[in-house]
Formats: structure tokens, sequence, C-alpha cells
């Protein structure tokens, strides 16, 4: 499609044509009809819904990408629109082109019941002879070639288009054709006038809400997804306004739930792909190393490639060591923060290849001490236990690893068909050692079962793994082939994450008289190595951890009084990177050296998390939110199922439930929140194509839903109960 610069001085376009030199085709086109009426503030308004509609449907940055858009600005009368359809090219547009068509206009009934638009010249009296059928204008879209169009008529009684386009779509079905997704929305009811600056509104609400609180992360909406943000946004201006608008209402529809080309998603932001799909689950996250480049760019010394990349050394190549030997099994463990995940994280990070092909990060990579860095492609599979049974994780494994269910076996045991299924596929590899790596086991609902259906038959189907010869599947304990020694010469590394009940000091496991998943894994895997993260030497790990946090805060004068704030912090924060980490945002946000010698705030973070959590809830005000509404918004996302909690109605609705009051402007405070001095407690994901937030640590979350906290509970009594 294209459009034209005519002599009638209405029709105009922000793309170059597709017959320029040079010019690509677009993934769309935004087609705009606006009629005026001479009036000044109808003119505004119409103004005001191009500001968003073109927003929405926006241009691309290159050939190929975005909408182009031709739009009719004030036609006078039935000729000039009829030329602009026959101009603009709307009729030719592309089978594989999104048509979107945008009519604003005043329009009438007639007493046949055709819907008219009403130009500067229309007579009232000769709606057939003076009039544009406004049906004209939607089959110049609807019976183009393009699979998929929407359009958009907003004009008074626009309803009234119904009963005829329905008559006319049924000649716009082509036998043979694929399936095509063909949209009409009305914005008006019978004798209703046109919205004008009122759908603007309404369209701006549901675009904004599309870019943050929908959490939608795919690229396209769907007409349901859409047409209920526009009807939430009508209730919204409603109350606001006192007003009783009925709202847009679908009169065409196709394909209701299925993602569109014709709807693209306010709120999409391409997920940076940092690491292969195989390993992402536990992987450094692109904020988190972002967050350390900026760190190591800001430090004094050039060969200092940031904590991320330099830190807990000895841990780091203990990993290092393990990955890069024979196969058998490794647990790391500690108590709750002590840095569990992000050791493992590292590992898998710098294992994988397309985050080593990447510019972005090389030097990084390539400063780091050279015996901490696994070699490349060395873990071949990371997973989190969160929230996962036993299928869940061995399908997770499996998957990722490449192997399939054995079919053979029993439809209804999908857990047997996976573990049979594994079993083949490491008795048909013919060399190399495998690497999985499995996080979080300690947050599985099930983790004795993970271990006993899972992790123990995956590391008895490959010889060298640190079991015992003869493996018992314990699903398939009556078959006797299942206790065979594998066959293949396949190995595996296996490197399991689990908090430990208690605290990395000689005898405390022994004082505590608790069995846990540790000790229990030590029993699946007798020779397993053990590398805990909360030893002697974590203290100056944690002092090393608080320097580079604190690097560059505003009252940074003196090397050695930030070296100095950073071991007073590391003696108060126990074994917990969490706590230092809050407690040095809360340094760098305020002045460090006062707070460094508050008596209060001292006995703060000797309580921990939460001590940390009451000084930031407590000045909350500063972000402008209620300290009660506040606390009901962080504690609803540790109720979260799954990978966490979705916010669009859900996220409010449970705080509200929380406070047992209704949380006015929640998405607002929502806002705030995620901008604000709290935003620190949260971490979000994705989840079935919907931004997820949670806890940014399984400490916080079980403080959050425990809340509130004993009023005197201290550092020693947190660490007791992991």
């Amino acid at each position: 499609m294209q459009g034209e610069h005519g002599e009638i001085g209405l029709v105009g376009q922000v793309n170059p044509s597709k017959s320029e030199e040079g010019a690509g085709s677009a993934a769309g086109s935004l087609v705009v009809v606006t009629v005026e009426d001479g009036d000044p503030e109808f003119a505004k308004a119409i103004e005001e819904q191009l500001s968003v509609v073109t927003a929405w449907w926006k241009a691309g940055p290159e050939p190929g990408e975005g909408f182009v858009q031709t739009i009719l600005r004030a036609p006078e009368e039935r000729h000039d629109v009829e030329r602009f359809l026959h101009t603009s090219g709307i009729r030719d547009a592309a089978e594989d082109e999104a048509l979107v068509l945008y009519v604003t206009s005043h329009g009438a009934v007639g007493t046949s019941t055709r819907h008219f638009l009403l130009l500067p010249s229309t007579d009232t009296d000769r709606l057939p002879a003076t009039g544009m059928p406004t049906n004209e204008v939607v089959i110049a879209a609807l019976d183009s070639q393009a699979r998929h169009v929407l359009v958009i008529v907003n004009a008074c009684e626009a309803e009234g288009i119904d009963v005829e386009l329905r008559a006319l779509a049924r000649d716009l079905v082509r036998p043979g054709s694929p399936g095509r997704a063909l949209n009409v929305v009305a914005t008006t009811g019978a004798r209703s006038p046109v919205l004008g600056r009122e759908f603007a509104v309404v369209l701006r609400m549901a675009f904004e809400w599309f870019q943050d609180a929908a959490g939608i992360a795919r690229p396209y909406l769907s007409i349901s997804e859409f047409m209920q943000a526009v009807e939430e946004a009508t209730d919204r201006l409603n109350e606001e306004r006192d007003l009783s608008l009925a709202g847009p209402r679908t009169v065409l529809q196709g394909k209701l739930g299925t993602p569109i080309p014709t709807l693209p998603n306010p709120g999409y932001r391409p997920k940076p792909q940092v690491v292969t799909e195989a390993r992402e689950e536990v992987a450094a996250t692109p904020e988190e190393l972002e967050y350390w480049l900026d760190r190591a760019s800001g430090r004094a010394s050039r060969d200092d490639p940031g904590w991320y990349f330099s830190g807990r050394q000895e841990l780091n190549r203990r990993l290092t060591s393990f990955v890069k030997g024979p196969a058998g099994v490794l647990i790391v463990t500690g108590t709750a923060a002590s840095g569990k995940s992000a050791v493992l994280a590292r590992a898998v990070t710098l294992s994988d290849s397309a985050f080593r092909a990447s510019p972005r990060y090389a030097e990084a990579v390539s400063k780091a001490p050279a015996d901490t860095v696994p070699d490349e492609g060395s873990i071949h599979v990371a997973v989190s236990a969160r929230n996962r049974g036993p299928l869940s994780l061995i399908e997770a494994i499996g998957t990722r690893l490449g192997g399939e269910r054995d079919r053979a076996q029993p439809a209804a045991d999908a857990l047997r068909q996976w573990q049979e299924g594994l079993r083949a596929f490491f008795t048909s590899r013919q060399k190399g050692t495998v690497t999985v790596v499995v996080d979080g086991l300690d947050e599985s609902p099930e983790a004795g079962a993970c271990i006993r259906d899972v992790l123990v038959p995956l590391a008895g189907y490959a010889r060298g793994s640190g079991v015992a010869d003869r493996i018992s599947i314990p699903a398939q304990a009556a078959d006797s082939t299942s206790a065979q020694p594998p066959s293949g010469p396949s190995g595996l590394r296996l490197l399991i994450g689990v908090r430990s009940t208690s605290p990395g000091t000689p005898g405390a496991a022994d004082a505590t008289g608790v069995p846990g998943l540790v000790q229990e894994l030590r029993l699946a895997f007798p020779a397993a190595q053990v590398v805990r993260t909360d030893g002697e030497g974590v203290q100056a790990d944690i002092a090393a951890y608080v320097t580079a946090l604190l690097a560059g805060a505003p009252w940074d004068t003196d090397p050695k009084g930030i070296a100095s704030a950073a071991e007073r912090v590391a003696r108060h924060a126990g074994r917990s990177f969490l706590d230092a980490r809050l407690a040095a945002e809360q340094l760098r946000r305020g002045d460090g050296v006062t707070l460094l010698r508050d008596q209060l705030w001292l006995a703060r973070l000797d309580r921990g998390t939460v001590g940390l959590f009451e000084q930031d809830l407590n000045q909350v005000g500063d972000d402008g939110l209620n300290r009660e509404e506040a606390l009901a918004l962080l504690r609803a996302t540790a109720f979260g199922l799954g990978r966490g909690m979705p916010w669009a109605q859900v996220w409010p609705a449970v705080a509200s439930a929380l406070l047992q009051a209704r949380i006015d402007h929640a998405d607002e405070k929502i806002r705030r929140l995620l901008e604000g001095r709290l935003a620190g407690y949260l971490t979000h994901d994705i989840e079935d194509d919907h931004v997820v937030y949670r806890p940014a640590h399984e400490q916080l979350g079980v403080m959050l839903r425990q809340w509130p906290q004993p009023p005197q509970e201290t550092r020693g009594t947190l660490d007791e109960s992991g």
C-alpha cells in the first residue's frame, strides 16, 4: 500500500511509498479516515485520537518494520473519500500485510438502517447521494487480500453498520484461502454521538495499561485482550467523570483469543537472549550482568571486571574444577541467602557459548581469573527445581538434553516414560560427559521425590557419577530390567544447589540434629563432593561484595572509608549476601557515614532481612506510598504460585484482600513501588506469556508470608531456621 500527496491536500503518509527506490514493504499499514465538522473542539478531539492511534500503530525505524501510516484529513464530499479509497491502495493490501483502518466522523443511520459518514457537504435529507456509506470504507479493507484486518469505526451510532456488514461479509469468504482474522469494532451504540476526546482517553488508558500493568510478554495481542482493556478503560472513565458510556463492542470478529499482528503490544520488550535456552533458568539475568558491567566501568582500575566476574574466587575455582573434571556429583549448599544460586549462575553463564560470543561481555570474561572460568559448553543443561515436582523436573531436564519420552511405556505413567527415555539417551551416547545443573532443590514442594525419582536414576544411567552400580528406579521397582547397570559409555556431572538447615561452621550440622535435604543427598550420593557457600571465608567475601556495591556512592571520597564501611557491614550481616546487598543499597541512598554511626540502624542490620526491610518500609512515604498499602502489595507477591504473580487485575486484588481494604489507583501505586526503594525486594520472570513478580529471594518470601515478624527476632534465630 502507499499513500498519496494529492491536490486536495488531505492525504499524508509517514513513510515513503513503496515505489520509491530503496523502500521496503512494511509489516503493516495504518489507514486513517478523519472527517471534521468545522468545530474547532471536534478538530482538537480528532488530533487527540490521532496522537494515540499513530503511537499504537507506529511506523518502524527500518523498512519492513512497524506500520506505514496513510491519513485522509478533512474530506469535503463523498468523492474525496472514494478517491482516497482508490489511491491509498487499501483494497490492494497484500496477504501478509497487517491492515488497520481507523475511521472517526459524525455519522447517521438512515431509515433503511444503512449507516453513513456525515461530510461537510452532506445533506441529511439525501444521505444516499451526499453521505458516504460507512460500510463501503469498511469493506474496502475487509475485501483486500490481507489475512489480518482490524477496523475501528468511531462515529455517531457506529453500531449501525452491523446488519449491513454481516450481509456483506458473506461475500468475503474465499474458498481455499487461509484462515483470516477480520475484526471490526464500533465505539458507539444506537442514538449515541461520536466519542471525540472520550475515545482518545479510552484508547490512551488501554495503551498505557498494556505498557506495564497488563504484563503481556509477547509482541501481539488478541482481540479479546484488546476489547477487555478498552472496556475496562471505559468503566474507569465513566467512574472518574460520572459518565454512562456503553463502550466499544465488536460487530465482526474472528480468532477471538489468538494474538494477531493487527494488534501490536505496546508493552512488548524483546527479552535479551544472553544465554541459550537450555541454561536460561539458572544463568544470570541480563539485568544482573549489566549491573556489574556498569560497576566495573566505574572502578578506578580498568583491569577489574566487576564482582560478578572476579568475586568469591575459591568457590568459583571449585566449581570450575568440577565441570572440567570426570563424572560425579557436586552439592552446592549453604544457609539462606549465602549466594548458592549466584555461584551456580556464574558458572552456568560463563560456560554458555552464546554468552562467550557476545562482544558485550568478552572483555569481562577475558579479565576474570582463568581458573574460575568453566570451559565453553562444559555445562549442558541448567534448570530450577522451584515449584516443580518430579515429573516437571525430569521433563525440563529431558527436553533440554534433547531426550524423548519412551512411548512404549504406559501412557498414564509419564514419569516412567521420561525415566526410560533418559536411560536410552545416556545409553545411546557414544562418548563424552554431560553436565546437568539443578538449582533450588529445597524450593520444590516434593524435594524428596525429586531426589528419589529423578536425580538418583539420572545419575545411575551414566557411569562414574558417584552412585552405586545397581540403581533401582522407584517407579519401576517391579521391573527387573530397571536394576541393570547402564551399558553406555556416557558420563554425568551433576551439580545440585540446595539450602542447608544449618550454618557452615564445624559441627553445626551435628549440633542441630535435624536431618535435611543435604543429608538425604549425601545418602543418595555417598561419593558426592560438597561445597559450602557459608564457610569460614564468607565474611571476607561479603566485605569485598559490599565494597563493590558501594563504589561510586555519593559519599565515596576515601577508598579506605569504603573498605571500612564494607567490613563493618560484613561483621553485622553474618553469612547473608542478601542482607549485605540491602544494607549497601540503604547506605548508597542516604548518608552512609551517618547511618554507620547510627546504633538503631546497626541494630536493624543485626536483625537481618527483617530489620532492613522495616527500615525501608518506614521510609516509603518518600516514594509517595502509604506504608500499609506498600506492605500489602509486597506481601501479595509472596503468595503467587509458579514463577510469580501477574500484575493485571490479580496483584491489586490479592493485595487488597491482605489489607482487607480496597487499594485505590492500585496500578499507579505498583508503578511507584517498582520504581522506589522497595523495588530491590522483587524480581520478575515470564510465565504463560505474562510478566510475573515474586520476592527476589525465597527468604524474603518466607518473611513476607509470615509477617508481622516477632519484634525481637535476631540474626541468630534466622540462621537457625535456614
